[in-house]
């Protein structure tokens, strides 16, 4: 019984290990590109199905890659390595314009796109024009990695893609967003890295701010560290205080 059950463990190990493959990082500074193209056949670039913007010639086609299951890893260039979770859901975006015959990227720097999104509706004039992202652009751990430990921020784009630029503070966590109906305007809520240990954990302090696209000023904090202290105490005379 012990023999069969050490068995199912290591036919459990083993297919776990092939379904979720180690992705190496490749140093290619003084690769040829004959080296690169070969490298890069063990890729597959994928392209999400087209997205259309409501009342415009745009589509947006979401890129994503996935790893061949031919082989676990690459050739050994390097030590360093992704797990397959840490690989981001989209690592760009294509857009093409129908009527034009015209296509752009949407950026050329590295980034995790977690989650978008088109044909916002019940918002005001410039809402309703764009394009809103969670994404991460910053290795905030300085562990040469962009994975899922470094933080995500709002960004937004017009429908074209143009005009891409980050909304939510640089260097805090974005946990949620929320539309403000017919307006312009976004409340979201962050977590900061209050102890600055590079990490961002549920007992940092959360943040929550308006965003107010109609005018050119930063985002508004809502609860500042005054009014924080304040609800804090009102809860300890209230809830924790024995009477």
């Amino acid at each position: 019984m012990k023999k069969l059950l050490f068995l199912l463990l290591i036919i459990i190990m083993y297919s776990c290990d092939r379904d979720h493959p180690k992705i190496e990082i490749i140093e290619n500074e003084n690769l040829t590109q004959h080296q690169i193209d070969s490298i890069l056949t063990n890729f597959k670039f994928e392209y999400d199905k087209p997205v259309f913007i409501d009342s415009t010639s745009q589509v947006l086609l979401p890129i994503t890659t996935q790893h061949s299951e031919r082989k676990k890893t690459f050739s050994r260039y390097s030590g360093d390595e992704y797990s397959w979770a840490d690989y981001p859901r989209y690592w760009n975006i294509l857009f093409y314009d129908k009527n034009s015959n015209q296509t752009r990227l949407l950026t050329e720097s590295k980034m995790r796109i977690t989650d978008y999104i088109v044909n916002i509706k019940e918002t005001g004039a410039i809402l309703s024009k764009s394009i809103l992202y969670k994404i991460g652009d910053i290795d905030y751990n300085n562990d040469k990695k962009l994975n899922h430990n470094d933080p995500e921020h709002l960004f937004i784009s017009r429908t074209d893609g143009t005009e891409f630029k980050r909304l939510s503070p640089k260097n805090e966590d974005l946990i949620s967003y929320t539309l403000i109906p017919k307006s312009d305007q976004i409340m979201i809520e962050t977590i900061r890295d209050t102890n600055s240990d590079l990490e961002f954990k549920p007992d940092d302090e959360k943040i929550w701010y308006l965003i107010n696209l109609s005018s050119d000023v930063e985002p508004i904090e809502i609860i500042n560290s005054g009014l924080r202290k304040k609800i804090e105490n009102l809860y300890f005379e209230q809830w924790l205080k024995k009477k």
